[in-house]
């Protein structure tokens, strides 16, 4: 998946730390930032004991997929991707708890850091190496051969920067990389704009002017599901030209109001029909609930979007316990060192 695309979704994960120095750790967890959801283990025992743990739930990317239906030649059969389940995970309270990467210190006693990082089952977790000058060669071999993706320095000035640099890009990678088989899937029917690089500046611009953390394709209108790390929701409605003919051509078949659909041909707004039952009774549509101004982004095509504050959503999603902010809160009244 290319670097100017967008994933099909993200979301904050967990990040392990992992360092026999006491100091060391109690001096990161004074330094790293508030927004970082992370845990600290002394025990490289314990840490990798964690990190290779069974999670309760299958990750996302995996419980898309499902075999369709079952044949009698096992080479053909069928896999059903289901978009659906994607926003659904926004009720998921644990998927926080996700480990996209790992911050190993390589000189401990009992289990220095590659072997650490050698022990990970997860062939997608990210590992970046904390070392010491003397062992810089040692993290240049060990990156060159795929046992970790990263490595710092612990006497480089601005280290902590480093750091929180080092797991931002990390995180990238590990979403770029799940989302792959997504991607690849969606390419027959794929939604234009996540493979535009004028949507991805776009899209990255957007979610830091208006702070979303996390975000989920959706369909039926096409865009993206977006999340606060207090679970405050918006929805994007991205359309190219021949999805608004289309809602246009429904429109008119439906026989909107003139000024609605002059505004649909004028290109001016978009529709949401969030309530299908009122769609098909003309005697109690309010057509004006579900049209929304709409502004336009040139890119591999020209797309007509609108953000929508507070929109309605099929999902039972309780705001106060399954958002970020609420995880940052339950791992800051857990012990700090593991």
């Amino acid at each position: 998946m290319a670097r100017d695309s967008v994933f099909p979704y993200f979301y904050p994960t967990t990040v392990v730390f992992v360092d026999d120095n006491t100091g060391f750790l109690k001096s990161l967890n004074l330094q790293l930032p508030a927004d970082l959801a992370y845990r600290l283990y002394e025990s490289p025992v314990a840490a990798l004991e964690h990190v290779n743990a069974d999670s309760k739930v299958r990750p996302l990317y995996q419980r898309c997929f499902s075999h369709y239906r079952e044949l009698d030649d096992e080479s053909e059969r069928l896999i059903h991707l289901d978009l659906s389940l994607i926003e659904r995970e926004i009720s998921n309270p644990d998927r926080f708890g996700e480990i996209a990467v790992v911050v190993v210190d390589y000189d401990m006693p009992a289990m220095d850091g590659l072997e650490f990082c050698k022990q990970i089952r997860n062939p997608r977790i990210k590992k970046a190496l904390f070392t010491g000058v003397a062992d810089e060669k040692v993290a240049v071999a060990a990156f060159n051969e795929g046992i970790i993706d990263r490595f710092i320095l612990k006497s480089e000035p601005g280290a902590i920067e480093i750091v929180d640099q080092t797991i931002q890009d990390l995180q990238d990678e590990y979403f770029r990389e799940i989302s792959l088989m997504l991607t690849n899937s969606l390419l027959l029917e794929s939604p234009g704009f996540i493979t535009d690089p004028a949507f991805a500046r776009f899209f990255r611009d957007l979610r830091k002017r208006h702070n979303f953390v996390e975000y989920y394709l959706v369909k039926n209108p096409s865009g993206f599901l977006l999340l606060t790390d207090t679970g405050r929701l918006s929805r994007l409605i991205v359309l190219d030209d021949n999805e608004l003919d289309r809602q246009i051509a429904s429109a008119e078949m439906q026989r909107a109001p003139k000024p609605v659909l002059d505004q649909l041909r004028n290109r001016e707004a978009v529709a949401y029909f969030y309530e299908d039952d009122s769609y098909y009774d003309p005697g109690g549509y309010d057509w004006t609930d579900y049209i929304f101004k709409a502004d336009q982004l040139e890119g591999t095509r020209r797309w007509y979007y609108a953000l929508l504050d507070d929109p309605p959503v099929d999902i039972e999603f309780d705001v106060d316990t399954a958002n970020y902010r609420a995880y940052l809160e339950k791992l800051d009244n857990e012990p700090a060192l593991a």
